[in-house]
């Protein structure tokens, strides 16, 4: 397989107004860094016009891939993309550019110091503009589930702003499990317990608000957090 410097990944789930825009500033950050690299768009079963958008962005540019997968997965969609990843590096971001992209060159520096980086809300909260209510249940979320329950080290762990060496990402999305949109937060236990470097750096971040009912949030992460402090904690080799 034909190695690359980087792969910047794409989990693209009904993003057809925000896909575009995403991958013309994914390109006016990277090229002035002059890697060698692609972008992998993964189409998680989006309902919308977004997989059409994605296959006409990889037919104007080489170096775009466009992967469908049939079932939105969170976590599969990103194991997926690890998996047919061909940079040393991979970048996973949101698709919204939730978080600003002139953090780009500096996540992309620490990547050659640290297996994994990842932005952060919290080290700098005057960076963060968002809802009152999604700020507290993230906090909470953060320091009682993530950090009190699971003992994460990491201020933020769901950050969607990383960097990641492509063999780790291999390595640890396939130990996990759950096929919902807690994976990431578990790789970044994971990568902890492993014993790989972390850089968690502050970052400009910004919402773009979609409301989630308080019932999905407790099957999307508190459920998840909770099976995997019983297999942490009561299992041996995990």
């Amino acid at each position: 397989m034909e190695e690359y410097d980087l792969t910047v990944l794409l989990i693209a789930y009904n993003e057809e107004n925000f896909l575009e825009n995403c991958v013309k500033e994914v390109i006016r950050m990277v090229t002035p860094l002059h890697l060698k690299y692609e972008i992998l768009i993964v189409e998680n079963g989006s309902t919308d016009n977004t997989f059409n958008i994605a296959k006409k962005l990889s037919s104007k540019f080489p170096f775009i891939v466009a992967i469908h997968l049939d079932k939105a997965s969170g976590t599969n969609a990103i194991r997926k993309g690890y998996s047919v990843a061909k940079g040393k590096i991979v970048a996973n971001l949101d698709v919204d550019l939730s978080t600003d992209m002139s953090h780009f060159k500096e996540l992309m520096e620490h990547a050659t110091d640290y297996d994994v980086v990842t932005g952060s809300r919290y080290l700098d909260p005057s960076m963060v503009k968002r809802t009152f209510d999604r700020h507290y249940l993230s906090l909470i979320y953060n320091r009682i589930f993530i950090r009190g329950l699971l003992g994460s080290k990491i201020l933020d762990n769901g950050c969607g702003f990383r960097a990641v060496k492509r063999e780790i990402g291999n390595e640890l999305y396939n130990k996990i499990t759950d096929d919902g949109f807690f994976g990431p937060n578990e790789f970044l236990i994971r990568a902890q317990r492993k014993g790989y470097t972390i850089k968690e750096f502050p970052v400009k971040w910004t919402e773009n608000y979609r409301r989630v009912g308080l019932w999905k949030i407790f099957v999307t992460y508190i459920i998840p957090v909770t099976k995997l402090w019983l297999k942490l904690t009561f299992r041996k080799n995990q």
